[in-house]
């Protein structure tokens, strides 16, 4: 299911003015979208699974928002998802946890029954929901809900976003919609959406903590598990290839006789070290490696670059760079969409935030502070000198606010506090609004998200999970001779589980190297693009230059600078990858119809 719209009102409250904000709505979700009146409302939706169950009355329906629906061991089927949403918000809170994102689905036992959405633990697949005066929603779209609320943009939220590049929170950048929290229910009845917790956002383990070695053990055999199951189930599988310590994880606990004939995808650009180490490892394991060169694609005009970063801000809901994803869009038009495994969440084993963190301190808003300033704020902040002077205020008290606010319910404990941060904020939100566009076109299965191994990774201490000794250790265990090979950063996973006084400098070096461009990218005010970001920004520039109509609406916004488009229109200024970016998702969110 590619998208899903449900719309509930209170007895008697249906009015012209909510027909035509349907009709606005509608627009989001696609020119094929499938509409059924309700009893007290109506749903739509877009690119139906062959397994999603619907009445032609919409009162009864299970609908997989995604593509995928998996336990650690296998399938499960869109009668199992009914039962077990069919509970409303006594849903069988358990079944749903051992769900592996991204996954959610919706539910309606039959007329007079509540809608039920579900998201994933982690949150990772986006669900959005809204309350109006006796209408309420819930969307796998925030544009489409944006649309229904019709209450214009979240400065606020954009503001956060101009200074991150993503969302924090639970926000978008639509006035009064809201993301689904992680772990939990929307239920929709009467012209009402409540969410409920369906599995605490708490990841502590019931007993006392594992050792190191019993962490990395129960790892290695969960992967094991999780991986014989699923090729046993999927043989056509392909495993993506990176030159980094995540896919060598999901690599190595694949058995060598899986691994010969297995297919393997690596994007890379000609140059690049991806390639050479994924050739180097399917050569070892006998993979059958497909290498996509995205420099060596047909030329893009400037106008279908546009188009492709318009498409790619909608299917973020302009709540992450469009200009990341429309370098795969188009690659990946090119590449068969089937069962895709991938290495996310392997980061929460190795401690994302800690490096120049103090080892034993309190949170506390200093830190926060410093956090933002130097690591949140130095990939994809917008050029202040585009923006409104009042809005560019506005936004740095704002931003901060929301995220110490983001900590709350985080350990007290500062880098167990990141390590929760990057989980439920980085991963779910950053991630996750780029995850939500490849659950909807293909089977995008993370073995890492499976919940008992992301606890596992949070009941080791910082100082065994920096400088890469727990995933050192567990490749290892894995696979000693893959544990031998450098990773694309010259580290080796052997000897960083061995943690030896050599192998600890040459990590600390790794990690020293990329915070100090990190210090470079903010002493200069300067972001680091995403592959391909940079060539797709460059002809969208153009293409606003050749059809300058397309900014006209940021005009109005009390966002940009009317003086510094006109420089950047007339060509007398550049403008970076990030603020390309910002503004791309600005002319999405605010244009009255879908553009293209």
């Amino acid at each position: 299911m590619k998208s899903f719209l449900a719309v509930s009102y209170a007895p008697g409250r249906l009015t012209a003015t909510e027909e035509a904000s349907r009709a606005d709505a509608l627009t989001r979700l696609g020119a094929d979208a499938r509409i059924l009146s309700t009893e007290d409302g109506w749903l739509a939706f877009q690119g139906a699974d062959p397994g999603d169950r619907v009445d032609d009355s919409g009162n009864a329906f299970t609908l997989r928002l995604g593509r995928a629906a998996r336990t650690r061991t296998a399938d499960v089927a869109t009668a199992e998802l009914a039962e077990q949403l069919g509970r409303g918000t006594k849903a069988d809170g358990a079944a749903l946890a051992a769900l592996v994102p991204p996954f959610a689905a919706a539910h309606r036992s039959g007329p007079g029954e509540p809608i039920v959405a579900a998201t994933d633990w982690l949150g990772f697949r986006q669900l959005f929901w809204w309350q109006g005066d006796g209408v309420a929603a819930v969307s796998t779209s925030a544009l489409a809900l944006g649309a229904l609320a019709g209450a214009g943009l979240d400065h606020g939220a954009l503001g956060l976003q101009g200074l991150v590049g993503w969302q924090v929170g639970l926000g978008t950048v639509f006035a009064q919609v809201e993301k689904v929290p992680a772990g939990c229910l929307a239920v929709l009845d009467a012209g009402r959406v409540e969410t409920h917790r369906y599995v605490e956002q708490s990841l502590a383990l019931d007993g006392p903590a594992p050792s190191l070695p019993e962490v990395a053990d129960e790892m290695a055999g969960m992967l094991r598990e999780f991986l014989a199951a699923y090729l046993a189930d999927h043989p056509s599988t392909v495993l993506q290839l990176t030159g980094g310590q995540d896919t060598r994880v999901l690599l190595a606990a694949l058995s060598p006789e899986t691994r010969r004939g297995l297919r393997a995808l690596t994007l890379d650009v000609r140059g690049g070290s991806d390639a050479t180490l994924a050739q180097r490892l399917s050569a070892l394991g006998g993979l059958d490696l497909h290498v996509h060169w995205l420099d060596e694609q047909p030329p893009v005009t400037p106008a279908a670059a546009h188009s492709a970063a318009l498409q790619a801000a909608a299917a973020l809901d302009c709540m992450a760079s469009p200009l990341a994803l429309a370098p795969l869009l188009l690659a990946e038009g090119h590449l068969e969409q089937g069962h895709r495994l991938s290495g996310l969440g392997g980061e929460a084993c190795r401690g994302f935030y800690y490096f120049g963190q103090p080892r034993d301190a309190t949170t506390s808003p200093h830190l926060i502070g410093q956090l933002a300033n130097w690591r949140l704020y130095a990939n994809e902040a917008v050029d202040a000198r585009a923006l409104e002077p009042g809005f560019v205020a506005a936004a740095r008290t704002d931003a901060l606010e929301r995220i110490t606010a983001s900590f709350d319910g985080a350990p007290p404990q500062w880098l167990q506090a990141t390590d929760y941060f990057y989980l439920y904020q980085r991963m779910q939100r950053w991630a996750g609004a780029h995850g939500s566009v490849a659950a909807v076109n293909r089977f995008f299965i993370n073995p890492m998200f499976d919940r008992r191994f992301i606890q596992l990774a949070h009941s080791v201490s910082p100082d065994q999970k920096g400088s890469g000794l727990l995933t050192g250790q567990l490749i290892h265990r894995l696979d000693a001779e893959l544990a031998a090979v450098p990773l694309d950063s010259g580290l080796v996973p052997a000897r960083l589980g061995q943690r030896g006084i050599r192998d600890r400098a040459a990590a600390a070096r790794v990690t020293a190297r990329k915070l100090s461009g990190k210090v470079r990218q903010r002493l200069r005010h300067s972001g680091r693009a995403q592959l391909g970001a940079a060539e797709v920004a460059a002809l969208v520039v153009e293409h606003w230059r050749s059809e300058p109509d397309v900014l006209a609406p940021l005009r109005t916004t009390g966002i940009v600078r009317d003086a510094w488009l006109d420089e950047l229109l007339a060509g007398r200024r550049e403008c970076a990858p990030a603020t390309v970016a910002f503004l791309t998702n600005l002319v999405v969110a605010t244009a009255p119809q879908p553009v293209t």
